[in-house]
């Protein structure tokens, strides 16, 4: 199955089995304890919004939330600029004439503008957008903004674990050409995307990191990707963590993709002699 491009806020797993859950407590050394890490999808599906109130007791707890990044406070102009190619490059030169008829097909059905309109902009991220555009919209927010928030609500300290810029200049690793690849695959794929994300929500709601892994698993994508958009931005968000839970307990929610594996922020968190626990809690209903 092909990945699902959620940008930013990735849901792109790459891991082992794990165990169930995607809320972890953290203590031990000299982190303020507890504090929480708690993994999100950048998605407004009401499904993922009804955990119970487990979750709302280790938020209110907290003084500080931690997410990627504070997206109330990003220059959003600063970053269209980045997300363009360089002059000269366009997708109506590099794409076959059948494959930019399709593209403008869907751009005009998904996002109600042309082709021409977004064919300066990089692959990659007008393939994530396609593929957003078919994905429920019930609620407001994405999930980590509706984090953040409830978390300026309760007049909580937030901060961001990266900055947003240096979110899209991690793409950059990515060749035009493996973009291409990308966006390619994106106007030829035949599958029900609905369906496949259905089934993605699904294996997140069952707190089934192993069946995400299955369903997210990917061959066809460039060898870095996921080197370049989780591992390497993993340690990021981990020196930035322990840095703020050093001095505040602190709820920190991320990319559910951030969370497993060796190079995930357990592990890192682990290998260093943190105590990584898991937290179960329920979802209220699951429709």
């Amino acid at each position: 199955m092909r990945k699902f491009l959620l940008t930013l806020g990735i849901l792109c797993i790459a891991c082992t089995a794990f165990t169930q859950s995607v809320l972890w407590r953290v203590s031990g050394r000299d982190i303020q304890s507890p504090s929480y890490l708690y993994g999100t999808i950048h998605i407004q599906d009401s499904r993922v919004f009804s955990f119970d109130s487990t979750v709302w007791r280790c938020f209110n707890s907290c003084e500080a939330l931690a997410v990627e990044v504070l997206l109330d406070r990003v220059d959003y102009k600063a970053v269209r600029e980045k997300m363009m190619m360089p002059q000269g490059q366009s997708l109506v030169k590099m794409l076959s004439k059948e494959d930019f008829a399709i593209l403008d097909s869907l751009c005009k059905a998904k996002m109600g503008v042309g082709a021409l309109f977004l064919s300066n902009m990089k692959p990659f991220f007008l393939s994530s957008a396609l593929q957003q555009a078919d994905l429920p919209k019930e609620e407001p927010l994405a999930l980590d903004l509706f984090f953040l928030q409830q978390a300026r609500n309760r007049g909580m300290y937030c901060y961001g674990l990266e900055e947003y810029m240096d979110q899209i200049k991690a793409t950059d690793a990515i060749s035009i050409d493996d973009q291409l690849k990308i966006l390619r695959q994106t106007l030829h794929e035949t599958a029900d995307v609905a369906a496949s994300f259905d089934s993605l929500v699904l294996a997140y709601l069952a707190f089934d990191m192993s069946m995400i892994a299955e369903l997210l698993a990917d061959t066809t994508l460039p060898d870095n990707f996921d080197k370049v958009l989780v591992d390497k931005r993993n340690k990021t968000m981990y020196k930035g963590f322990r840095k703020i839970a050093k001095k505040q307990h602190v709820f920190c929610a991320v990319g559910a993709a951030h969370l497993p594996g060796d190079k995930g922020l357990i592990g890192l968190l682990r290998k260093k002699g943190y105590t990584v626990e898991p937290v179960t809690f329920e979802w209220r209903a699951v429709h």
